[in-house]
């Protein structure tokens, strides 16, 4: 139960940091330019989304045209228009676009498609077990083909739990500038999604959803007992 419970303040904190990011109705938002300078306070304030350093990293400017929005101490630009950037930790919808025998290649409206490898859907514990029954035949070397394998089973790692055109919950667990973003289905609240409606909203009016306080967001949780997640990518689900 207090894992559970822990879990649960774990979730629901990120989840408020998700409606802070965007803002509510009430907070005042600027639009500003690319390249447009942001902050010269480079002592108490750090770059976030759509934000940078100058060369001599003595002011933050803006690299989208967008909404500024402070966030604790980031800086933050959300962008009128234009492809959603991954960041490791985000919570983001995936659209299945194709798949091959090793991975599963995923639409998360950014510039590249995000890539979801088998063993990113398999939950910690079956993979223990797994590893645990790796000694055996051939467990002297890297536990037989579980050691080759990870510790996943040959029958783990394929693309068959996922077909083309399932809408997912997944939370980037990589992504830079050289690399495709790397996807996760593990976790709470991940995992297939087709059951359920996914509504494009542009991330500027995404704040009128959440409302003032996040009172809208709160009275359609109540009235319809459904979780509903806010999207960087500008989706809710």
């Amino acid at each position: 139960m207090e894992n559970g419970t822990d879990d649960e303040l774990i979730e629901k904190n990120t989840e408020e940091e998700d409606y802070e990011e965007y803002g509510d109705e009430g907070s005042p938002r600027e639009v500003v330019l690319p390249g447009e300078v942001l902050t010269e306070d480079t002592k108490n304030f750090l770059p976030g989304r759509g934000t940078i350093y100058n060369s001599e990293r003595t002011k933050i400017t803006s690299l989208n045209i967008g909404l500024k929005q402070i966030s604790k101490n980031y800086i933050n630009v959300i962008p009128l228009r234009g492809f959603y950037t991954p960041r490791p930790g985000d919570k983001v919808i995936a659209l299945v676009v194709d798949k091959n025998p090793v991975k599963y290649n995923c639409d998360i409206n950014a510039k590249d498609i995000g890539i979801l490898k088998p063993k990113n859907t398999i939950t910690k514990d079956k993979s223990r077990s797994y590893r645990g029954n790796a000694g055996g035949r051939g467990g002297g070397r890297g536990g037989g083909r579980g050691g080759r394998n990870g510790g996943y089973s040959k029958a783990d790692l394929n693309t068959n739990k996922f077909k083309i055109g399932d809408v997912l919950i997944v939370k980037i667990l990589s992504a830079d500038r050289i690399n495709k973003p790397e996807l996760t289905t593990v976790g709470k609240y991940l995992g297939i999604r087709n059951n359920g409606i996914v509504i494009s909203i542009d991330p500027p009016k995404i704040p009128r959803v959440i409302g003032r306080d996040g009172s809208m967001i709160k009275m359609l949780k109540n009235l319809t007992s459904v979780i509903y997640l806010s999207h960087k990518m500008g989706a809710f689900g």
